[in-house]
């Protein structure tokens, strides 16, 4: 498993891009088990991202 949260400015603020890959081994089994996986993970890390940015976004307002 490899992770990357990417930041870069931008006009208006920061963007954050999440990259990730999977790796498996054993066959059909590796490669049933990493896509069964990876769709749950992704999901949960688009999950949390955007809580994330509804904070964020909460706590800029009300500067």
């Amino acid at each position: 498993m490899a992770e990357a949260f990417v930041l870069t400015e931008q006009a208006g603020g920061t963007r954050l891009v999440y990259e990730g890959e999977l790796g498996t081994d054993l066959w059909r089994a590796g490669a049933w088990w990493g896509t069964t996986v990876a769709g749950r993970w992704e999901a949960t890390v688009a999950a949390s991202l955007a809580a994330v940015k509804k904070e964020a976004e909460r706590r800029a307002a009300h500067r």
